[in-house]
């Protein structure tokens, strides 16, 4: 079996169309911190996980499109306009992408996506639900919570849903937490074996904090 592409399966599941090249300039990973201070925040992932740049988040962006319009889950232009408003902050792996043997790869992935569109999206809830939606679509997804549920992070509200599917035979579990703040949904995904798993990775989001922007610059 190829792992590259099971693996890209995985995760296209989870992001489904981020943009890798998203425009966002004031962002860097250093010592396991990740700091981005156009959307205001840093956060803490595994020192010793591989941080995945570029060249992986184009063939996530178009392997992603390619499997939700297959699926019938979205028409190709809803994808087009996905693409041009989700951006991929942050693609991590326990090992690097195509390492031999590995059968299954956690990953930590940060996606912010523009949703001033849809005033219909007040918090990080109603975008989980759209996810559901989305997700329940394409199929072969299996929803764990009833709902989702509340967190608070250095005074930021955020939702959480999680997720489990089978993909080429492995079994995954996925975990979203998603906040909404200027127009913006700021969402972590939390990619594990079984929910035990998913639950210590998900630990990383205590370590989420608010940082100052930089002057006179935005996202757009």
């Amino acid at each position: 079996m190829k792992r590259f592409p099971l693996i890209i399966s995985i995760v296209l599941l989870l992001c489904f169309y981020a943009n890798a090249q998203s425009g966002v300039d004031h962002s860097t990973t250093q010592d396991g911190t990740y700091t981005n201070r156009d959307f205001g925040f840093s956060f803490k992932y595994p020192k010793d996980w591989t941080v995945h740049g570029a060249a992986t988040n184009e063939r996530i962006m178009e392997l992603g499109k390619e499997k939700l319009t297959e699926a019938g889950a979205l028409s190709k232009p809803s994808a087009e306009v996905a693409i041009k408003n989700t951006y991929q902050l942050l693609t991590v792996f326990r090992h690097p992408v195509g390492t031999p043997g590995i059968t299954f790869n956690p990953a930590i992935l940060v996606i912010a996506e523009k949703i001033d569109y849809a005033p219909g999206i007040k918090n990080g809830k109603d975008y989980l639900l759209n996810v559901r939606a989305i997700l329940t679509k394409a199929g072969g997804h299996q929803i764990l919570l009833k709902e989702p549920v509340e967190y608070h992070f250095a005074g930021s509200q955020f939702f959480r849903d999680n997720h489990a599917a089978e993909v080429n035979g492995v079994h995954m579990v996925q975990s979203y937490f998603a906040t909404v703040s200027k127009g913006y949904a700021l969402v972590f995904i939390f990619l594990g074996e079984d929910e035990k798993s998913v639950d210590e990775m998900s630990k990383a989001m205590e370590t989420f904090a608010v940082v100052a922007p930089p002057e006179q610059h935005k996202p757009h």
